[in-house]
């Protein structure tokens, strides 16, 4: 080996430590935005919970098709919004993949926050029956 291709071996070596030490520090990053999705998500639950109890307060149903269908659509807005961000390069259009992801993102979010609702009113109904034996 000559010292020309001993320089561009080490140099090579150098690029590639700090190529891992950003994906790490990028990982790292995505782990701490996770854990803030998930804060997030823990807070959009609790309120659920309290829209819940307002409504059966009011006696109306706790599921309201036409608010989940807005929730949805609101969704799959903000996924066009992003991939609109995203969109620079006219040869990768990805409006449609952004668009799919939110929608089901947000029909998820809506599918266990009404099951979690379910899970409460058993919790409820089964509370009320020991009270009355």
């Amino acid at each position: 080996m000559n010292w020309r291709q001993e320089f561009e071996m080490r140099e090579r070596s150098g690029e590639e430590e700090e190529n891992r030490r950003k994906l790490e520090e990028l990982r790292r990053r995505i782990d701490e935005t996770d854990d803030e999705i998930a804060e997030m998500l823990s807070r959009r639950i609790r309120l659920a919970l309290s829209i819940r109890n307002v409504k059966k307060a009011l006696n109306i149903p706790i599921s309201d098709e036409d608010r989940e269908r807005e929730v949805i659509e609101k969704w799959m807005a903000r996924g066009k919004i992003i991939a609109s961000v995203f969109n620079a390069n006219k040869y990768c259009k990805i409006e449609d993949v952004c668009t799919e992801m939110f929608a089901q993102i947000g029909a998820e979010i809506v599918k266990y926050t009404l099951r979690i609702e379910e899970r409460m009113d058993c919790v409820e109904r089964e509370r009320r029956g020991r009270e009355r034996d």
